[in-house]
Protein backbone atom coordinates (compact mmCIF):
# COMPACT_ATOMS: atom_id res chain seq x y z
CA UNK A 1 0.00 0.00 0.00
CA UNK A 2 1.05 3.40 -0.63
CA UNK A 3 3.12 2.33 -3.62
CA UNK A 4 2.58 5.88 -5.76
CA UNK A 5 4.88 7.79 -3.77
CA UNK A 6 7.35 8.31 -1.23
CA UNK A 7 9.08 4.85 0.67
CA UNK A 8 6.22 2.89 -1.11
CA UNK A 9 7.82 3.72 -4.34
CA UNK A 10 11.50 2.42 -3.32
CA UNK A 11 9.99 -0.50 -1.71
CA UNK A 12 7.92 -1.33 -4.94
CA UNK A 13 10.80 -0.73 -6.79
CA UNK A 14 13.14 -2.97 -5.02
CA UNK A 15 10.51 -5.77 -4.47
CA UNK A 16 11.00 -5.74 -8.70
CA UNK A 17 14.59 -5.99 -8.59
CA UNK A 18 14.12 -8.79 -6.43
CA UNK A 19 12.01 -10.59 -9.23
CA UNK A 20 8.81 -10.07 -7.06
CA UNK A 21 5.23 -10.19 -8.79
CA UNK A 22 3.92 -6.87 -7.46
CA UNK A 23 0.62 -5.98 -6.27
CA UNK A 24 0.24 -2.05 -5.68
CA UNK A 25 -2.05 0.14 -4.00
CA UNK A 26 -2.49 3.64 -3.60
CA UNK A 27 -5.16 6.33 -3.47
CA UNK A 28 -3.92 8.55 -6.02
CA UNK A 29 -4.36 6.56 -9.45
CA UNK A 30 -2.02 8.27 -11.43
CA UNK A 31 1.08 7.67 -9.58
CA UNK A 32 0.57 4.73 -8.83
CA UNK A 33 0.60 3.92 -12.38
CA UNK A 34 4.06 5.77 -12.83
CA UNK A 35 5.56 3.50 -10.07
CA UNK A 36 4.25 0.45 -11.86
CA UNK A 37 5.41 2.05 -15.47
CA UNK A 38 9.26 2.15 -13.34
CA UNK A 39 8.96 -1.29 -12.03
CA UNK A 40 7.70 -2.70 -15.95
CA UNK A 41 10.89 -1.04 -16.73
CA UNK A 42 13.10 -2.46 -14.34
CA UNK A 43 11.55 -6.21 -15.30
CA UNK A 44 12.62 -5.33 -18.82
CA UNK A 45 16.58 -4.56 -17.99
CA UNK A 46 16.30 -7.57 -16.35
CA UNK A 47 14.64 -9.49 -19.33
CA UNK A 48 17.51 -7.83 -21.77
CA UNK A 49 20.55 -8.44 -19.62
CA UNK A 50 19.12 -12.21 -18.84
CA UNK A 51 19.09 -13.29 -22.45
CA UNK A 52 22.36 -11.22 -23.34
CA UNK A 53 24.22 -13.58 -21.01
CA UNK A 54 25.45 -17.14 -22.86
CA UNK A 55 24.82 -19.74 -20.14
CA UNK A 56 27.47 -22.18 -20.40
CA UNK A 57 27.34 -25.21 -18.61
CA UNK A 58 29.81 -25.66 -15.96
CA UNK A 59 31.86 -22.53 -16.65
CA UNK A 60 31.77 -22.01 -12.18
CA UNK A 61 29.94 -18.98 -12.76
CA UNK A 62 26.92 -18.13 -10.69
CA UNK A 63 23.87 -18.99 -12.96
CA UNK A 64 21.62 -16.18 -13.79
CA UNK A 65 18.11 -16.92 -12.54
CA UNK A 66 15.79 -17.67 -16.02
CA UNK A 67 13.08 -15.14 -17.01
CA UNK A 68 10.25 -15.53 -15.67
CA UNK A 69 7.15 -13.59 -16.66
CA UNK A 70 6.78 -10.63 -14.14
CA UNK A 71 4.01 -8.83 -13.80
CA UNK A 72 2.79 -5.43 -11.54
CA UNK A 73 -0.91 -5.17 -11.02
CA UNK A 74 -2.17 -1.61 -9.77
CA UNK A 75 -5.07 -0.96 -7.89
CA UNK A 76 -6.81 2.29 -6.64
CA UNK A 77 -7.86 1.91 -2.63
CA UNK A 78 -8.56 4.39 -0.19
CA UNK A 79 -7.38 2.18 2.73
CA UNK A 80 -8.85 4.53 5.22
CA UNK A 81 -12.17 3.21 4.27
CA UNK A 82 -12.45 -0.09 5.46
CA UNK A 83 -15.32 -1.46 2.70
CA UNK A 84 -12.54 0.10 -0.17
CA UNK A 85 -9.88 -2.12 1.35
CA UNK A 86 -12.62 -5.39 1.75
CA UNK A 87 -13.42 -4.77 -2.13
CA UNK A 88 -10.00 -4.31 -3.66
CA UNK A 89 -8.80 -7.29 -1.93
CA UNK A 90 -11.29 -9.46 -3.33
CA UNK A 91 -10.27 -7.97 -6.31
CA UNK A 92 -6.76 -9.08 -6.03
CA UNK A 93 -7.92 -12.83 -4.82
CA UNK A 94 -10.03 -12.94 -7.65
CA UNK A 95 -7.67 -11.33 -10.24
CA UNK A 96 -4.18 -12.41 -9.11
CA UNK A 97 -4.40 -14.82 -6.11
CA UNK A 98 -3.23 -15.00 -2.54
CA UNK A 99 -0.86 -12.40 -1.05
CA UNK A 100 2.39 -13.88 0.69
CA UNK A 101 4.04 -10.88 1.68
CA UNK A 102 2.43 -7.07 2.65
CA UNK A 103 3.99 -4.21 2.82
CA UNK A 104 1.47 -2.02 4.39
CA UNK A 105 3.10 1.32 4.19
CA UNK A 106 0.52 3.68 3.12
CA UNK A 107 0.40 6.81 5.72
CA UNK A 108 -1.06 9.88 6.30
CA UNK A 109 1.73 12.85 7.83
CA UNK A 110 -0.24 16.04 8.44
CA UNK A 111 2.90 17.89 9.31
CA UNK A 112 0.72 20.30 12.00
CA UNK A 113 1.38 19.80 15.62
CA UNK A 114 -1.72 18.04 17.11
CA UNK A 115 -3.45 20.92 18.51
CA UNK A 116 -2.92 22.60 15.21
CA UNK A 117 -5.18 19.76 13.59
CA UNK A 118 -8.42 20.09 12.51
CA UNK A 119 -10.64 16.93 14.07
CA UNK A 120 -11.36 15.40 10.16
CA UNK A 121 -7.61 15.08 9.37
CA UNK A 122 -7.07 13.87 13.28
CA UNK A 123 -9.54 11.00 12.14
CA UNK A 124 -7.86 10.25 8.58
CA UNK A 125 -4.71 10.11 10.20
CA UNK A 126 -6.16 7.23 12.97
CA UNK A 127 -8.19 5.36 9.99
CA UNK A 128 -4.93 5.48 7.38
CA UNK A 129 -2.27 4.71 10.16
CA UNK A 130 -3.69 2.83 12.42
CA UNK A 131 -7.28 1.20 11.57
CA UNK A 132 -5.73 0.48 8.11
CA UNK A 133 -3.57 -2.15 9.03
CA UNK A 134 -6.51 -4.35 10.88
CA UNK A 135 -8.07 -3.94 7.76
CA UNK A 136 -5.54 -4.44 5.04
CA UNK A 137 -3.89 -8.05 6.83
Amino acid sequence: TGAGSGLGRLFALEFARRRALLVLWDINTQSNEETAGMVRHIYREMAEAAAAVPRVAGDGEKDVLPHCDLQVYTYTCDVGKRENVYSTAERVRNEVGEVSVLVNNAGVVSGHHLLECPDELIERTMMVNCHAHFWVT
